[in-house]
């Protein structure tokens, strides 16, 4: 699988109001994932607003994802959207990433754009960030992805970079 780390420089305007405006989709990917988070200026409504998706359909999606607390796939637009479940700090990202690879390989998708950290507001979710990294990297996923472009805030970049030293 080819993994890029894409860093993400969000404006002025949005990291002081704390409201991401604008959305990249990235090259070679079929499908999206982003947090099932459709309040407000998030990720998941500027890829929206990009896109064009209905905005009543899409808070329905993100409602029943977050009601179910598991990946819901919306394969009725374009790019497919792989909705994860709000962890909000809660120490389900293990079994969350599991449940995204899994949807990813059974609807087939070649290339996924992972956008959960393209844009992050107060700490760093080390743990969180360290349990995905663990699971996506892990060769024993069975993961069928040829391609997998992973979001990060510029701001937290170095964080996420020093995660993958190694420790002696």
């Amino acid at each position: 699988m080819d993994i890029h780390f894409r860093t993400i420089r969000n404006t002025r305007d949005e990291t002081s109001m704390g409201h991401k405006l604008w959305f990249l989709p990235a090259t070679g990917c079929d499908a999206i994932s982003a947090t099932a988070n459709g309040a407000g200026f998030t990720p998941l409504t500027a890829a929206a607003r990009h896109f064009g998706w209905d905005p009543v359909s899409l808070g329905q999606a993100t409602d029943a994802c977050n009601a179910r607390r598991q990946v819901a796939v919306v394969n009725d637009i374009a790019p497919t959207l792989f909705l994860v479940p709000q962890t909000k700090g809660v120490a389900d990202a293990q079994f969350l990433i599991k449940d995204l690879l899994r949807a990813v390989s059974k609807v087939g998708v070649n290339g996924l754009h992972f956008t959960h950290y393209g844009f992050l507001q107060g700490r760093f979710p080390t743990r969180e960030i360290a349990d995905v990294l663990h699971e996506l990297l892990d060769p024993g996923t069975g993961s069928r992805l040829t391609r997998l472009v992973f979001d990060i805030d510029h701001r937290m970049a170095s964080s996420l970079y020093s995660l993958m030293q190694p420790r002696p």
